[in-house]
């Protein structure tokens, strides 16, 4: 498999990795459980890949502490900050934000040891960099002013009438209460 197509599954992995987990935890299945369902399925597929890899890891004490290591710090405990994270923001937001490391690893690989970045990785780090602002921006469903249904609005905020419709900017649609009680516009027009 050539480098852009293991890339290319790689990200799609993390993805399904990420979606799998929040949608676990979303369903009301507790955040270690949802992490230890999708690494354990992951892990299932890494024996195969240990025999046939594997060797230079089981070599000696030295790689084998330093794969114990590896597995236990830096992935096990980064993991469930990971899972810590996803209960509290969306999947897509918890997916893109790690792409900062990277970002920041290059930069610094730049300016500390002097490597050269070709324009292409200039560019790649100014859509990262975009990206990122965008989602700091963004509103989410906790930050719209459309109040849930049984909550008193907040100052400034519309209230949808009575019956759910909702006018805004001269778009008609209603208004659902969704998972957790968090108001979303629905956007058929016959509930105006």
């Amino acid at each position: 498999m050539t480098l852009n197509r293991a890339s290319v599954v790689a990200g799609g992995t993390y993805a399904t990795y990420t979606w799998a987990s929040h949608r676990l935890m979303n369903s009301g299945v507790g955040r270690a459980a949802s992490m230890g369902a999708v690494f354990g399925g992951g892990g299932l597929l890494l024996p195969p890949v240990l025999l046939l890899t594997g060797a230079p890891l089981l070599a000696s004490r030295e790689n084998f502490a330093v794969s114990a290591y590896m597995a236990l710090v830096p992935m096990f405990l980064g993991y469930l900050l990971f899972g810590y994270g996803l209960t509290r923001v969306p999947a897509s937001t918890a997916t893109t934000a790690p792409l900062v490391e990277p970002a920041v690893a290059a930069v610094l690989a730049v300016v500390i040891v002097g490597e050269r970045l070709p324009a292409l990785g200039w560019v790649g780090l100014g859509i990262i960099a975009v990206v990122l602002v965008i989602l700091v921006l963004a509103p989410t469903p906790s930050t719209l002013d459309v109040p849930s249904a049984g909550q008193p609005a907040r100052v400034g905020a519309v209230r949808p009438p009575a019956g759910g419709a909702l006018l805004t900017g001269g778009y008609a649609g209603a208004v659902e209460t969704g998972e957790a009680g968090v108001a979303r516009h629905t956007g058929r027009i016959d509930d105006a």
